[in-house]
């Protein structure tokens, strides 16, 4: 397979410019040409008309035959006088009289010519005397009684010699404007081009590892310029994103090399020595849980990566809050009874959320599940929500606030977005004796972005800490009837499809 030639941009660009401008002057060389070439010979035909009406009216003139006014013009210089040419015909056609120029020539206006000048008509015509052109007319006169015509002509060879030098020089100065405007647009182009060319290197220097560098900042708010601060702010978020999944990948494998190398450890042991049935059945039943946590924690990323790019399919409805919380109250009911913690919920029963129901009631799970877990003993959490509606003639969908409280040791103001990275624990001691695998809450901001919602730290301190999420829902009350789940009128926008969603717990 032939490969296509290979041009620069740069080379591109000056060849369109350069043929581009060529078209424009050569068609202004056209038209200059065009409307010169009219002109010199309607002023040339005017010339030959006005010569003619002389010469008709001469010949004809005074007390002899007709005559011809013919003399030595030797004292012009060469060039400055051009030679008229005449024969004159009477009314049968016969050539009457004719310049010494043209003496042994044939007559030069055809005889049908002759007979429609008689017609009262005075044409112009084409011929060729001694190779050379020249433009004729042809006028009637008359002398005593007796009708002429008298063909006057002028040679043209000078008129087209004319023609053909602006020609010329019309084409020079194409090609010479050609060539100007070539180096002029390369040079344009190159310094045009600089700026792009410094990027390209610099992103080279970057994709060979250097995440850290940056463009050189613009010094003119131009096309370039905002493009260079775009591309730096993209720069800034795949350094983020780079670092955040090598944080991901190290926390990963951290995380699941603990449980595999206990599990790989207590198989050594139980096999070293032979053990009673029982013994086996145990160590069987400890591996078993461990590798029931090495599922959940891969469940858990699956679903934390299939949300962050978007790609998971879910399907919103109408979604009852109250079943939910009470879903996940029973879950941990025994957790919090070892414990003394007392759950309770209020003002959640005529409250809609427009969820995803295993997606959403993942999140309230997990949520309640923290406040549980890292509450204090003998401590209570309390679950209650509202509805924010938007301001009257917006077009937005009203936003469900559902807040969960729990009287815990706090969260330090530094830590309020940090609790929401993977794998972050702020006592990690509590999450290795409760089996979390710090993916909870990161989980729950990302469903709640892909429903449109929020969840941030709303207070926190020694007393306690509010748990805020915002999510689109509406009272039970103001629901209108529809066939289609989600509302026409909201302001959030179903989000994309994905695969396969795990199961709420």
């Amino acid at each position: 397979m032939k490969l296509p030639l290979r041009r620069t941009f740069r080379a591109r660009l000056t060849w369109r410019w350069t043929v581009a401008v060529g078209v424009l002057l050569g068609a202004g060389n056209l038209v200059i040409y065009s409307g010169a070439h009219a002109y010199v010979y309607r002023w040339f035909d005017h010339n030959v008309r006005t010569v003619a009406a002389t010469e008709a009216a001469s010949a004809t003139d005074g007390l002899g035959e007709v005559h011809l006014h013919e003399g030595p013009f030797a004292q012009l210089d060469t060039g400055a006088f051009t030679e008229k040419l005449v024969q004159i015909f009477d009314r049968d056609g016969r050539l009457v009289l004719q310049s010494t120029a043209l003496d042994g020539q044939a007559p030069v206006v055809p005889p049908e010519v002759v007979r429609r000048v008689f017609e009262h008509r005075a044409p112009m015509l084409w011929s060729s005397v001694g190779g050379r052109p020249v433009r004729f007319t042809v006028l009637t006169s008359s002398r005593d009684n007796r009708e002429y015509a008298v063909a006057v002509g002028l040679f043209a060879d000078d008129v087209e010699a004319g023609l053909a030098y602006l020609a010329w020089l019309l084409g020079a100065v194409w090609l010479a404007s050609l060539g100007l405007t070539a180096a002029i647009g390369y040079a344009l182009a190159s310094r045009a081009l600089a700026p792009v060319a410094r990027i390209t290197e610099r992103a080279a220097w970057i994709a060979q590892g250097h995440f850290e560098g940056r463009l050189d900042a613009p010094q003119v708010d131009d096309e370039v310029g905002r493009m260079t601060v775009l591309l730096n702010s993209m720069l800034d978020r795949l350094q983020n994103a780079v670092e955040a999944n090598r944080r991901f990948a190290s926390d990963a494998s951290h995380e699941m090399r603990g449980p595999l190398t206990a599990m790989a450890g207590e198989l050594d042991v139980t096999l070293r020595h032979p053990r009673s049935a029982e013994r086996y059945e145990e160590t069987l039943r400890h591996v078993r849980g461990r590798l029931q946590a090495l599922i959940t924690l891969a469940e858990d990323l699956i679903l934390l990566v299939r949300a962050q790019e978007g790609s998971r399919e879910i399907i919103r409805r109408e979604v009852a809050l109250a079943p939910l919380v009470s879903d996940a109250f029973q879950h941990l009911d025994a957790a919090a009874r070892a414990r003394g913690v007392t759950l309770r919920h209020d003002g959640l029963d005529d409250i809609h959320l427009y969820a995803d129901a295993s997606l959403v009631a993942r999140v309230v799970d997990n949520v309640i599940a923290n406040a549980v877990h890292y509450n204090r003993d003998n401590g209570w959490v309390e679950v209650t929500a509202s509805v924010e509606e938007p301001a009257a003639g917006t077009w937005a969908t009203p936003m469900v606030r559902l807040q969960v409280r729990d009287t815990g040791s706090g969260i330090a103001a530094e830590y309020h977005e940090r609790i929401f990275e993977r794998f972050y624990r702020l006592d990690q001691s509590r999450a290795r004796h409760t089996g979390g695998s710090g993916l909870g809450l990161a989980i729950c901001r990302e469903v709640l972005a892909l429903h449109g919602g929020t969840i941030a730290i709303g207070e926190s301190s020694a007393a306690g800490t509010t748990i805020d999420i915002r999510i689109p829902g509406r009272r039970a009350d103001v629901l209108e009837p529809r066939g289609d789940p989600w509302p026409a009128s909201g302001g959030v926008q179903p989000p994309r499809p994905l695969a396969s969603p795990p199961e709420a717990r």
